[in-house]
Parts: structure tokens; C-alpha cells; sequence
């Protein structure tokens, strides 16, 4: 069973803000991540690696954790370092 369809009409335009790309600086991370990141003073372009990144987040998380709107950055902390843990992990 073939049928024609463009994919183009099935995947959301926004979807491409959640799939993470290799930055400039060899960081992977989403248009949504990076926005995330902003939005909490966090300049991925500044850090040297990611886990310097990674380290300054959840040195900000632990210091500011009673604040609710952490959620979003604690998601996305959360996502970089899975990324980060198993890109690292032998398959």
C-alpha cells in the first residue's frame, strides 16, 4: 500500500524548534532549549563545553528552587544531559 503524502504538510513548522541541531560551537541543542536558556541568562555561546553549561544550570536550579517557573529549565537541563549521557554511553 504506497501512498503520496509531503511530509511537509504532516509535520508541524514548529516541530524544527524542538529538534536539536549542532551548534557553532559543537553544542547540540533545540531552538526551544536555547530560548529556555536565554529567557534564564544562560548564553550557550559563552560556555566551553557543555557540561560547563550544564554545571551553571543546576548551580542556578539548586539556589533558586523554590521559584515555579524553574520547571522549564529544569526540563531542559534534563534533556541536555541525557543527550549528553548517552552520546557518551557505548551501545
Amino acid at each position: 500500500m504506497e501512498e503520496d503524502f509531503e511530509i511537509e504538510a504532516i509535520i508541524p513548522n514548529n516541530l524544527r524548534d524542538y529538534v536539536s541541531e549542532q551548534r557553532e560551537n559543537g553544542m547540540f541543542l533545540s531552538d526551544y532549549q536555547i530560548e529556555v536558556l536565554k529567557h534564564f541568562g544562560f548564553y550557550y555561546q559563552k560556555y566551553g563545553s557543555i557540561k560547563e553549561l550544564l554545571f551553571d544550570v543546576e548551580s542556578y536550579l539548586n539556589s533558586n528552587s523554590d521559584m515555579e517557573e524553574m520547571d522549564s529549565l529544569e526540563q531542559v537541563s534534563r534533556e541536555i544531559s541525557e543527550r549528553e549521557y548517552y552520546s557518551h554511553t557505548n551501545q
